[in-house]
């Protein structure tokens, strides 16, 4: 067993095993606990030297789907990674990444990381949790003219939605007051006061909570 005494504590684990090691493993098994058969997003931390392997790792899986994209388009392939990181086989992994897979690996606190980023402290960390769960958790309040005209109302005033065949079909005609109401719904969209933009990551959490507390007020019959 390899132990390492560092900041108060003692690390033990077995030999030849770390992070990096089960981060890929834990990819290779994607299919038997995620929701889809290969990973398409990852954001990786770590604050210190036993997340290094696995911030190393996972940076080359992201740079290898993203240098097979580049040299698919025609485009150069992208520089060599610093020398300071260790070269891993991470080719095992493919089968199980998607081609559009997005990794971020970052690090807490500025220092020398095989992480690409960085945040300050744990603070900025839950920050970042926190407006990723906001953003994907939040409901589309806002809606293009296509979707505007695609709510049109029945005789009996209730809010009806346009039929379509398989998502790709035509919507049904539009009388001239239906048109007229869509158009006019587009203006005040386009007459609504732009927002300040937030100087950082709280300020933003904010207007957006602001917002949703505006829009549970809102009534549409």
């Amino acid at each position: 067993h390899g132990g390492v005494e560092e900041g108060g504590y003692v690390e033990v684990r077995p030999k030849g095993v770390n992070k990096g090691v089960l981060a890929m493993k834990v990819i290779k098994n994607f299919p038997k606990i995620g929701q889809t058969d290969r990973v398409d997003f990852a954001l990786t931390l770590g604050d210190d030297h036993c997340d290094e392997p696995m911030l190393s790792v996972m940076r080359q899986i992201g740079r290898r789907v993203h240098d097979s994209r580049r040299v698919k388009s025609g485009e150069d392939p992208l520089p060599e990674l610093p020398t300071t990181m260790t070269i891993v086989d991470v080719s095992s992994c493919d089968e199980y990444l998607a081609p559009s897979l997005e990794v971020f690996t970052c690090t807490v606190g500025k220092k020398p990381s095989a992480a690409a980023n960085y945040v300050h402290d744990v603070n900025e960390v839950q920050e970042l949790l926190d407006a990723l769960v906001k953003v994907s958790t939040r409901d589309q309040r806002f809606y293009s003219s296509t979707d505007l005209r695609s709510f049109v109302m029945d005789n009996s005033g209730r809010q009806e939605r346009s039929s379509f065949s398989g998502g790709l079909g035509m919507p049904r005609s539009l009388s001239l007051n239906q048109l007229q109401q869509s158009a006019m719904d587009d203006n005040m969209m386009e007459k609504q006061e732009s927002k300040p933009i937030s100087s950082n990551l709280g300020e933003y959490l904010g207007a957006i909570q602001d917002d949703d507390e505006d829009d549970d007020g809102m009534m549409f019959f």
